[in-house]
C-alpha cells in the first residue's frame, strides 16, 4: 500500500497519473479510489490518494506501509505535512519518502541547490 500526500497544489494526482502509466503504460484521466497494479509474478502495489482532510490522514496512516510525503519546493512546509507527521508518530510510523514538487519554478541553479539542500536538511 503507497499513499500519496500532500497540501492542496502540490501535485498528487499528476505523481499518481505518472505512476500509473510508468508501470503500465496506458493514460488514466480520472481516478476514483484506490489503483491496483501488478507489478511481478508475486507483487502488487496499490496506490492511494489521501484528501486534504483529518480523518483521510488518519485512515491512511494506519494501513500504509510506504508513504510519499509531497512538498512544494517553492513554498515549503506547510501545516498539513506536520499534521501528518503527528498522526503517523501515534499510529505506527509508515517508510516515509519525500518528494519535493514544482522544481521548475526556479529560475537560479544556486537557489534551486540552497532550496534541496535547507528542505532537506528539515525534513
Amino acid at each position: 500500500m503507497v499513499a500519496i500526500v500532500g497540501p492542496a497544489k502540490v501535485g498528487k494526482t499528476t505523481l499518481l497519473q505518472a505512476l500509473i502509466k510508468n508501470f503500465t503504460r496506458q493514460n488514466i484521466t480520472s481516478i476514483q479510489g484506490p489503483v491496483t497494479i501488478v507489478t511481478g509474478k508475486k507483487r502488487r502495489v496499490t496506490f492511494m490518494e489521501c484528501n486534504n482532510d483529518i480523518n483521510s490522514m488518519i485512515d491512511i496512516a494506519k494501513v500504509a506501509d510506504l508513504v510519499l510525503l509531497l512538498t512544494d519546493a517553492s513554498f515549503g512546509f506547510e501545516m498539513e505535512i506536520f499534521e501528518f507527521l503527528n498522526i503517523c508518530q501515534v499510529h505506527g510510523f509508515p517508510r516515509v519518502m519525500g518528494v519535493l514538487t514544482h522544481l521548475d519554478m526556479f529560475k537560479n541553479n544556486k537557489q534551486l541547490k540552497k532550496t534541496k539542500k535547507v528542505l532537506k536538511h528539515r525534513f
